[in-house]
């Protein structure tokens, strides 16, 4: 696995140049990650119009779903690019794990809004262990 960084627009995607276009046409493909500070990280995918000749044009991107609070683009094994995101469901152990592999990745306020989310997340657990916070779970349904 190669981590990617510094891919955080359309400028400064990363571009593989020989991508499948349908069946027999080939193209570019860009990838880059936005990040919102209100709604987390998402990662774009945008290729160039092959059927269009004399010049470079780019279709509409297309982004994901967002990840609440980081996102972070890599090679696998094979060299194909892909994108993990951390989201506020994970748990405290796998947020960890996941700054330990991803960090190098991230943009330097990025890797403290993980940092302190796991902060936040240990410092809940242990109210809770405490017995501090209670969590109450309603069905929303009542008996009559």
């Amino acid at each position: 696995m190669k981590i990617l960084k510094g891919h955080i627009s359309p400028e400064t995607a990363y571009i593989v140049d020989d991508y499948p276009y349908g069946f027999r046409l080939r193209c570019k493909i860009r990838y880059w990650l936005d990040h919102d500070s209100r709604k987390g990280t998402r990662f774009f995918s945008q290729t160039t119009n092959p059927k269009i000749q004399g010049r470079e044009v780019w279709n509409k991107p297309k982004a994901s779903t967002y990840a609440y609070i980081a996102g972070c683009i890599f090679l696998d094994e094979e060299g194909y690019t892909q994108w993990t995101g951390l989201t506020e469901y994970s748990s405290i152990e796998q947020s960890k794990t996941w700054l330990e592999t991803y960090e190098e990745g991230l943009p330097e306020a990025i890797k403290e809004r993980v940092k302190t989310w796991i902060q936040k997340k240990e410092a809940f657990q242990k109210a809770l262990d405490e017995g501090k916070v209670k969590i109450t779970i309603s069905s929303g349904y009542q008996n009559a």
